[in-house]
């Protein structure tokens, strides 16, 4: 049976088995969100990474991951960096403007947002789970990408499956930290018992992608709890230490040859 999907989302079967793509972001990009089928444990083990670069056309040295440690660090690949040797660097997003390589992130309840450039320039990849996403991570890969010369108006991004409201129950030290950092983020929360809240990240997501500039109709959810779809997806919430890993991957599409 297929399951409903939210609009400009679609499933897909590939290499990477069953996927999720963002149709408006697909026609600037190619990407994918995977699915419970592929499990991906750590970032250093190459043979893991090998679908991803089947599914996404580049050589498997060429499909770049870093240690996420949910913090605010943008790693940025330019066309003149070398991608070979490359030690694995602690970030939670990585900001590409080569079109000879995909950046992936790990995901198994945090939110993975990738982010494509109308102009073809530069794609990223992001890993916000709730302490990422109260350090700023998405506004700081968004800063990244102007640097790389391409304007938040000029982007599109898709909020891909994530824990949901229904599901991420949050207590006071969490919701306190956010609006430390935004009194915005009181939205982000609901009442849930005594000095505990339902944190909605995917709120977050699409409120800090706007507030980067990121125009609010070019900001698409896909709207899947990762913890209320066992059939679908892992979830740490949900599975504990022992959960699986899906991956969000994407790559810059490459321009005709002269």
């Amino acid at each position: 049976m297929t399951t409903p999907v939210a609009e400009g989302f679609v499933w897909t079967d590939s290499v990477a088995g069953r996927a999720l793509l963002c149709e408006p972001l697909q026609m600037l990009a190619p990407h994918f969100f995977s699915s419970r089928p592929l499990s991906f444990p750590g970032p250093e083990r190459d043979d893991d990474y090998g679908v991803i670069a089947e599914a996404l056309d580049v050589p498997a040295r060429a499909v770049v991951r870093v240690r996420q440690v949910h913090g605010r660090t943008v790693r940025v690949l330019s066309n003149d960096a070398d991608l070979v040797p490359e030690p694995i660097q602690d970030a939670d997003a990585i900001v590409s403007a080569r079109d000879d390589c995909a950046v992936v992130v790990r995901i198994a309840d945090c939110v993975p947002i990738l982010v494509a450039d109308r102009r073809g320039r530069a794609v990223a990849a992001i890993h916000a789970g709730w302490r990422g996403m109260a350090a700023g991570v998405v506004h700081v890969a968004i800063e990244a990408l102007g640097d790389e010369g391409v304007e938040a108006n000029d982007l599109i991004a898709a909020i891909g499956p994530s824990i949901g409201p229904c599901c991420y129950q949050v207590d006071d030290r969490v919701r306190d930290l956010f609006l430390a950092a935004t009194p915005d983020a009181a939205a982000w929360f609901d009442e849930d018992g005594p000095g505990h809240w339902r944190l909605d990240l995917w709120r977050a997501a699409k409120d800090s992608l706007v507030d980067a500039g990121v125009s609010e109709s070019s900001v698409y959810l896909a709207g899947f709890c990762t913890a209320d779809h066992p059939d679908l997806f892992f979830s740490h919430r949900r599975d504990g230490a022992a959960a699986g890993r899906m991956v969000a991957a994407i790559r810059r599409p490459r321009r005709p040859s002269p």
